[in-house]
């Protein structure tokens, strides 16, 4: 969306100065009014006012339901009286939708949008030679209807002009103005009800018909807010069978702002986790603009800012003005944003993680939403809980509970895979190594089991340094290894393989010796020998591969000597 630059919204306010007084001018020379009573034109005007600040909601869309009080004002009085309560009402009405020193060119750009659709409905009433008073119930009725519309239209041409010029693109024909053309035909029978009555009793007829509306308006919207509110939580409920059903923390911490930003207005989002010794906030999720965005923003201390004060207090925070911000952390407020809502998300009445929303609208949020936010935060920390423990359990299915490298089964799983993608090309080559320490049982009964799972552990530590991210090391099994490298050819393979062997054989390893009279720390050597296969060139099939690979190690390494790298050979 483009931003409206200082030059033109002085030109929509050099036009509203040149063009409204004329306006009005015009239509007071042209279409005068003729006032019997002061009450009758003052109550139409306060009747407009009262509507203006009474919108009817449905979700985003806000309908101010006052063309039929404009109808029935330019029924009576003409041109001229119309043009002067739609002036006072588009006042109240910008008044109640929040306008702001930023946004105050909407005054002049509504005030002659307005003027606009009147001069356009009213002028082509009066060409069709209506004659209030000559017209029967149902030509003037259908008069009416052609006014109204006209205003419609002229005012969703103006509008769709206008914002595709800010680049704020959308389809003419939208809920908006769906909205707009059933209030018109909903509002239509009010107009001309009152126009008459008004004929007939007066100021009175404002009364009667006025306040009734305005009672309407007001259940109707009390009760549209109790059954958008049944429904959002609802909704909440859904979204949170939803969140529990992921299994990442990082889908469910997703699938959470999706939903969220369904519900409301939400341009920036930060979920922050409360740290393992629950001394900061550690931003865990970010997005902003509807972009996924790096978790950099530096971490929060309790009672810092908008978030750590949430944190320290277990209470949420409601932020619609600048000026309460405070000392917020900068970083987590960007500078065009305008309302801002954080939540604690609390586990077991104890504040695990803070949510904090921010939206670019003044205020975007108000307190009726919060059981919702609420609700959606209770469903969201025991998503994050089930998420965490089902990764903490697949962890320590697929790993080794001793050395921390992957299990023999999760290893298998894993050879099948890169065999799968070495079949339709996606790897080149796959290259296995087997390795076996040297006399491990040597280990274990000079010096106890326990020293050789200290061995084992240290095995894996170098194993793991080595490969880094160029493989997969797993346990194969007791005093076993296993290495699987893809891209990498035999030679390569090779050299790998005797760097890891001249590694080991010049560390030093030091344990306790758990069998002797005084348990004191020793330093011990250690060889290893390892066997090498290859595929494509050795094998085509996953089984095959480490067979090979076992086969090198114990008929090509341990029968040769040991401390030594066998290949496989046909």
């Amino acid at each position: 969306m483009v931003e409206l630059s200082i030059s033109i919204k002085r030109v929509l306010w050099y036009m509203w100065i040149v063009f409204l007084p004329l306006g009005l001018w015009y239509s007071y020379v042209s279409y005068p009014p003729s006032f019997s009573s002061l009450w009758e034109p003052v109550s139409l005007i306060i009747l407009a006012i009262l509507i203006s600040v009474i919108p009817y909601q449905i979700r985003e869309s806000k309908i101010f339901i006052i063309r039929w009080v404009s109808l029935a004002a330019f029924l009576t009085y003409g041109l001229f009286f119309e043009l002067l309560l739609m002036q006072i009402a588009v006042l109240f009405l910008l008044f109640r939708s929040k306008m702001t020193l930023e946004n105050i060119y909407r005054y002049p750009l509504n005030s002659i949008m307005f003027m606009i659709s009147s001069f356009i409905a009213g002028l082509t009433f009066y060409g069709i030679g209506i004659v209030q008073e000559e017209s029967s119930l149902i030509s003037l009725t259908l008069a009416s209807f052609l006014y109204m519309f006209l205003q419609v239209l002229v005012n969703d041409v103006f509008l769709y002009i206008f914002n595709h010029f800010k680049g704020n693109r959308y389809s003419f024909i939208n809920q908006d103005s769906k909205l707009d053309y059933l209030a018109m035909l909903l509002s239509l029978p009010y107009g001309v009800s009152l126009y008459f009555l008004q004929s007939a009793i007066g100021f009175a007829s404002t009364l009667f018909i006025g306040l009734p509306f305005i009672a309407l308006t007001i259940i109707l919207r009390l009760y549209n807010h109790s059954e958008s509110l049944k429904e959002d939580l609802v909704r909440a409920g859904e979204i949170g069978h939803q969140l529990t059903s992921q299994l990442k923390v990082d889908e469910v911490l997703d699938l959470f702002i999706d939903k969220l930003s369904d519900l409301m207005q939400v341009d920036y989002a930060y979920i922050l986790d409360v740290s393992t010794n629950e001394n900061e906030l550690v931003l865990i999720k970010r997005v902003e603009n509807g972009k996924r965005m790096d978790n950099t923003l530096r971490s929060i201390q309790r009672n810092e800012g908008i978030s750590g004060k949430v944190w320290h207090s277990g209470q949420a925070a409601f932020l619609n003005k600048k000026r309460s911000w405070g000392d917020a952390v900068k970083e987590y407020i960007p500078s065009d944003v305008e309302s801002v809502l954080s939540v604690p998300i609390q586990r077991n009445q104890r504040t695990v993680a803070v949510l904090m929303v921010a939206s670019k609208r003044k205020n975007a949020y108000k307190p009726h939403i919060l059981p919702i936010v609420d609700l959606l935060c209770s469903h969201l920390a025991v998503a994050i809980q089930n998420a965490r423990n089902y990764q903490t359990a697949i962890i320590k299915s697929e790993h080794c509970a001793l050395t921390g490298l992957y299990n023999y089964r999760r290893f298998d799983e894993l050879l099948h895979d890169k065999f799968d993608e070495l079949m339709n090309g996606s790897v080149r080559q796959l290259s296995l190594i087997l390795l076996d320490i040297d006399h491990f049982k040597n280990i274990n009964d000079t010096y106890g089991h326990q020293s050789g799972n200290d061995i084992l552990q240290d095995i894996a530590r170098i194993l793991s340094n080595v490969i880094g991210n160029e493989g997969v090391v797993a346990r194969y099994g007791g005093e076993e290894f296993v290495i699987l490298l893809d891209n990498i050819s035999k030679n390569q393979t090779i050299e790998l393989a005797e760097q890891i062997r001249r590694k080991i054989e010049d560390c030093v390893f030091k344990t306790l010796n758990d069998l002797s009279e005084v348990r004191q720390e020793i330093q011990v050597r250690i060889t290893v020998s390892m066997g090498i296969s290859t595929a494509p060139e050795d094998t085509d099939s996953a089984l095959t591969l480490l067979r090979n690979a076992d086969r090198a190690l114990y008929v090509g390494a341990k029968r040769a000597g040991r401390n030594r790298v066998a290949q496989y050979m046909k």
